[in-house]
């Protein structure tokens, strides 16, 4: 019974392996914060090209005289900024620009579909947001 007692008492003392059984316990909850903050990262990346893209296209509709021509090239400016983030926006898609406006304001709106996109692929492991992302500038047409 002594043998037993004693041997229970040196397993309570012992403290090898401590550090493993920590890590173990804490490892999985620490990589998935990790995992989290790079994908919330590329999806806020994301988030900003589309917004980017309809401030650059709103603004180079202020360069235009007339409103065909402030749509086409508030298009034009959108995709160039859209096409410039690459596959981070997703592969074989292309966004949806809206431009219009009226004598006193233009708008212009960027709708993005990210269902292609490689963030989208961790979507299960880590929870994300709407996986279509949208921006509406309004610039006023003429001076102040």
């Amino acid at each position: 019974m002594s043998f037993v007692k004693n041997a229970t008492n040196r397993m309570r003392k012992c403290e090898r392996g401590l550090a493993a059984l920590e890590f173990a316990l804490l490892a999985p909850a620490l990589l998935m914060l990790a995992f989290g903050i790079v994908i919330y990262s590329l999806y806020f990346t994301t988030q900003f090209g589309v917004r980017q893209a309809a401030s650059e296209g709103a603004r180079a509709s202020l360069q235009a005289l007339s409103g065909p021509e402030r749509t086409e090239l508030a298009t034009e400016r959108a995709q160039e900024v859209a096409a410039a983030y690459g596959s981070l926006l997703g592969v074989g898609t292309s966004p949806t620009i809206t431009a219009s406006g009226d004598s006193d304001v233009f708008t212009v709106t960027v709708s993005y579909d990210i269902s292609n996109s490689p963030i989208m692929n961790y979507a299960g492991f880590v929870p994300l947001p709407s996986s279509t992302i949208s921006s509406t500038v309004k610039v006023t047409n003429g001076s102040y």
